[in-house]
């Protein structure tokens, strides 16, 4: 069970990784050759977790302080 567990967890992290990998790529405004934006996309992509509902927390409150 455990196993599968980790297994999930894995799986969500490439898919998070693959989706964030695109758009660090196609970013014009990030450096490609720089280690730091490397490595935050990898730890992200790892604690995704924690990473994810941060991250939507900001952009919720974001669209809610532009209309208001």
């Amino acid at each position: 069970m455990l196993a599968i567990a980790i297994s999930y967890y894995w799986v969500i992290a490439l898919i998070v990784f693959c989706v964030w990998f695109k758009t660090f790529w196609t970013d014009q405004t990030t450096a490609k050759n720089d280690i730091y934006s490397w490595m935050v996309l990898v730890i992200g992509a790892s604690f995704w977790v924690v990473v994810i509902p941060f991250a939507n927390l900001e952009l919720v409150l974001k669209a809610y302080s532009i209309h208001h």
